[in-house]
This record gives C-alpha cells, structure tokens and sequence, in this order.
C-alpha cells in the first residue's frame, strides 16, 4: 500500500503555506473540460496572475541566491582587511616606540599620551622629528586599509538589506500564489464532473501521449507518458538560472500544493530513493524508454526501491525537504537521456502535462 502524505498540520508555521503554485495546465484542464460550466475569462485571469506570481518569485530567488554569494564574499573581504589592518596598526605601534627610545625625551611622551592611536601618535611624530620615507608609507597604507575596511563592511551591510528583500518578496509571492490557488480550486469544486468532461480528459491524454511519443533532440521517447504532477501545478524554464554557493539549475521547478501526488511518467523501474543533502527526500524513475528521470524535495513516498511502476502510478507526494524548506512546496524534476548529463526538462514537462 503507498504512505500516505503528512498533514499539512505538523508544518512549521514561520514556514511559508504548504500549498502553493497552481499549474498552468490547471487553466488549460479548466478551459478544455470545463468550458462549458466555468467562465474562461476567469480561468485566463488566473493564469495570466500566476504566470507572474511565479515569474517574480523565480526571479527573487534568483536574486537571493546571488546575494547569498555576494555576502560570503564580502565577509571573506572584509576579514582579509581587517587582518591587514591590524598588521599595519601594529607596525606602526612598534615604529612609535621606536622613534621615541631614540631620544625624542618630553615632547615625544606628551605626543605619545595624547594621541588617539597609533597613526595619529606616529603622524605627529613625524612632524616633530622628521619621520623617514617608510613611516610615511607606513601611514598611507594604514589609511588606504582603513578605508578600504569601512567600504566593505558598508557594502556587507547593503547586501544583507537586499538579501532581506528578496527574501520578504519570495514570501509575498508564496501567498500570492495561494490565494490563487484557492480561488481556481474554489471554481474546479463549482464544475461537476460529467460524462462530457471524461471524454475531453480522454482526449487530452491521447493529444499528450502523441505529444510525448515524438522525439525532441537527444531525447528518445517512446510509450505511455504522464505528467508527473497532478492538475492544479505551475512551472517556468529556469534551467540554467543562478542557485547559490555558484551552482546552476539543472532542471525544473513544477510547484504543486503540499502532499498532493507525484506520478511516474512513464513506464519503468523506481532505480533509487534516498534521502539527504539538497534534494531531501528522492526518487530516480529508470523508463523503458531508456532514459532516467528523477524527482527531489518531495514529503513523502508511494514506493520502493526495484518497484516497477506504470505511467501515470503514485510513486511519491509533493514536499519541501532539502533545501526547498521554508519555501513554496514543489518537485526539482530532471531528465537524463539515456542515463547521462541532464538535458533542460522543461520541453518535455510541457509535452507531458500540456
């Protein structure tokens, strides 16, 4: 039997809601099978609000990865100068001493008690005995470091402002997102499903399975397909977009609420699950077709380990684990033809869920 999903209730609440984007192909299912009873103006409203809900929260988190580099950066600076500073500081403070056992006498202790620090001590000094080209140098670079210090601690505390914003944006358009979600699943609940509307999902699933059974570039298909998520999900290309500690994505963000189902795609065998790291809990999918598919962040499993599985079967729930925690419930999805380096899954998703 497969696990149920966790509940929704045993969420964290300084997380962001478990429901979250609502599929473009949720308004493409609305206006196939339920034109007849559902207003079209209003699906296209919706899907014209989440095509920009999702765009801005991608690109908020785009730019929150970025910054998140931009910090350790800075914080790698500003302690490179801080380290030279005090070097410099301490040469100088020997330098100080220095001038003043040479025979400076009276003056030269008055100078030493009432200057602030180091440089000031060794500036007056300088005027009152001559200074040498080096102390000279000495001073300049103490200063150019300590402007160079109070730059970077500036620019630091700029980022971290930014990186605050992004983050409150990224929050914003999670919330966004489900009050869409819950006005288009208010208006699928409105529809009754009839026999009219069986024939119409009949026939979208013929349309995608002729879709899926071209080839595109590399990758070969052939067979039964699916999409992977159920009808009410929403995705953009972001393959190759920015993710922090310098990587790229390597696939597609299909967001979904909060436990719904993960389906197979196609016919074949669950190769490996596992959990940890960034992708939290994982499922690799080896199809018939000869090339390997895999789903991360999910909540929970539906099967095992050497499983064999048909298009369209549960094999997982939709979640947040890894580093998705905190953020709006999706599946990171990557296709590898052939079992090799990923390709952009983004066509085929298209392909698969319309």
């Amino acid at each position: 039997m497969p696990r149920q999903p966790a509940s929704s209730a045993h969420t964290c609440t300084a997380h962001l809601p478990r429901r979250v984007i609502l599929v473009l192909a949720l308004v493409a299912g609305l206006v196939l099978t339920l034109a007849p009873e559902a207003p079209a103006a209003s699906s296209k409203t919706i899907k014209a609000q989440l095509e920009e809900a999702v765009g801005r929260q991608q690109d908020a988190q785009a730019r929150d990865a970025k910054l998140a580099d931009d910090i350790v950066r800075l914080q790698r600076q500003l302690a490179t100068d801080e380290k030279a500073l005090v070097a410099v500081r301490s040469r100088l403070s020997k330098r100080a001493r220095l001038v003043y056992t040479a025979g400076l006498g009276g003056a030269g202790l008055e100078v030493m008690l009432t200057a602030d620090d180091p440089d000031a001590a060794l500036e007056r000094i300088s005027l009152l005995n001559a200074a040498t080209r080096s102390d000279r140098e000495a001073l300049d670079r103490s200063r150019s470091v300590r402007r160079r210090v109070e730059a970077s601690r500036r620019r630091l505390v700029l980022a971290r402002r930014e990186s605050v914003k992004a983050l409150a944006s990224m929050r914003a358009e999670g919330a966004r997102i489900e009050r869409l979600l819950r006005s288009a699943e208010s208006t699928e609940r409105a529809v009754a499903i009839n026999a009219a509307k069986s024939k119409q999902l009949a026939a979208l699933n013929s349309r995608r399975q002729a879709r899926a059974s071209r080839s595109g570039g590399s990758l070969r298909l052939s067979g039964d397909y699916a999409c992977l998520v159920g009808s009410n999900h929403a995705f953009r290309d972001t393959w190759g977009a920015p993710r922090s500690g310098g990587r790229r994505h390597k696939g597609v963000d299909v967001f979904a609420p909060y436990g719904s189902p993960s389906y197979a795609v196609t016919n074949g065998v669950i190769s490996n699950i596992h959990s940890g790291g960034n992708g939290g809990k994982m499922v690799y999918l080896r199809g018939d077709d000869g090339n390997e598919y895999f789903y991360s962040h999910m909540s929970s499993y539906a099967s095992s380990e050497g499983d064999r599985v048909r298009a369209g079967e549960i094999i997982a729930y939709v979640g947040d684990t890894g580093n998705a925690r905190g953020g709006s419930p999706h599946v990171h999805f990557e296709v590898h033809p052939g079992g090799g380096a990923p390709i952009n899954p983004t066509p085929f998703t298209h392909r698969v869920c319309g």
